[in-house]
């Protein structure tokens, strides 16, 4: 009787197990293809993607404004989140062209300064070579060995020229394309943006109610404090990383300044805007600086890069994870394998995304032990 009970389960579940074989093949066989469609609907999808990255870093300090102009305007609501997001982008646009304001200046003179200097980098690199020569004769027997001289030098530039020249044009035609795109594709997230921005309270109460309607009443409230909880994490791990790129930048604007280097308001602006990329961001800063030093002076630009190579240790092990750190609720040490981790895996996007989730796992397990040892402690 028991025999004959079972065999049905006993078919049912062979044939789950074979269809479930049969639908991993073909995953598994046409992968590439799959990997393919996600990648274009990636690549279509791309500007409401940074739509909804552009709103979510805008509605950080949208939230404040809102939140104080709710004090001021406490009768008056009708209106007040429109207003709050035209203080927001005026606001973002201001900080972005004081910025540039800071930057292109700078750039000119650095641009103007190198082109005076120009010619003497050249007289003093040329006479640097010919020293290095005469003290080293067997350099121009090893150049004289491969035959290689100044008329054969013009003929391959020449020749690269000539035949290169249509790739060149159509490389810069795709670059100018490209760029139009890019520019388009911007416009449209930023306007996506203002969409959801001016809709978040509609899509958020849209949201609620299909939770609820497809999910139980304690899943939907997991998924709800899942989000708030990730919400709150990715905000204060933003503005963490905000408050340490001012840091780094004051603290190598006053160094600069205290010992005389050249260029130090675009080096000390270069190295915090860098510096937004968690940890190894700033070291771009550092090629920049020490290039732009370099051209002036090459013993400070071996000092600077010595000076910033202690101030970034410095920073990476004792400011970056306490400051970024204690604004997520994540120790220091888990701070640095996030960076390591998300870095390795996926580069600068996992850097800036592992530090926030890595809060996110650590909160959910300890508060998933809290509650355990709660239960060991008290079984009833």
């Amino acid at each position: 009787m028991n025999e004959q009970q079972n065999a049905p389960l006993t078919a049912k579940s062979l044939a789950l197990a074979l269809s479930g074989v049969v639908i991993l093949y073909f995953v598994l066989a046409n992968i590439n293809v799959g990997f393919a469609v996600i990648y274009n609907l990636i690549a279509v999808a791309m500007p409401l993607i940074q739509g909804m990255a552009i709103a979510y870093m805008l509605n950080l300090p949208m939230r404040g404004i809102e939140k104080q102009l709710g004090k001021i305007w406490q009768k008056q609501r009708k209106g007040l989140r429109a207003v709050s997001l035209i203080f927001t982008l005026i606001l973002s646009g201001g900080i972005l062209a004081a910025v540039l304001m800071l930057l292109i200046p700078q750039l000119i003179v650095s641009v103007t300064d190198l082109g005076s200097r120009l010619p003497s980098l050249i007289t003093q690199t040329s006479n640097w070579l010919n020293q290095t020569a005469a003290a080293y004769p067997w350099i121009l027997e090893a150049f004289d060995s491969l035959h290689f001289t100044s008329s054969d030098l013009i003929a391959w530039f020449t020749q690269v020229i000539s035949g290169n020249g249509a790739g060149w044009f159509s490389s810069t035609l795709n670059f100018v394309a490209s760029a139009f795109g890019w520019v388009v594709s911007l416009m449209l997230s930023l306007i996506f943006a203002i969409y959801l921005l001016l809709a978040k309270d509609r899509l958020q109460h849209q949201l609620d109610r299909l939770l609820s309607a497809m999910l139980s009443m304690r899943m939907a409230q997991k998924i709800r404090g899942l989000a708030h909880l990730t919400h709150e994490t990715f905000g204060h791990f933003l503005t963490g990383q905000f408050i340490e790129a001012l840091i780094l930048g004051g603290i190598f604007l006053v160094i600069l300044i205290v010992f005389g280097f050249p260029y130090a308001l675009l080096i000390s602006v270069v190295i915090a805007l860098t510096a937004l990329i968690p940890m190894a961001g700033a070291y771009i800063g550092l090629l920049v600086g020490a290039f732009l030093i370099l051209l002036i002076n090459p013993w400070q630009a071996l000092v600077f890069s010595l000076i910033f190579l202690i101030v970034q240790q410095l920073e990476n092990n004792l400011i970056y994870p306490r400051i970024v750190g204690d604004s997520i609720g994540l120790p220091a040490i888990w701070v640095l394998a996030a960076v390591v981790l998300g870095g390795g895996l996926f580069g600068v996007l996992g850097m800036l995304l592992f530090i926030p989730l890595t809060s996110v796992v650590y909160k959910l397990l300890y508060g998933w032990v809290k509650q355990r040892e709660k239960l060991a402690k008290h079984p009833e």
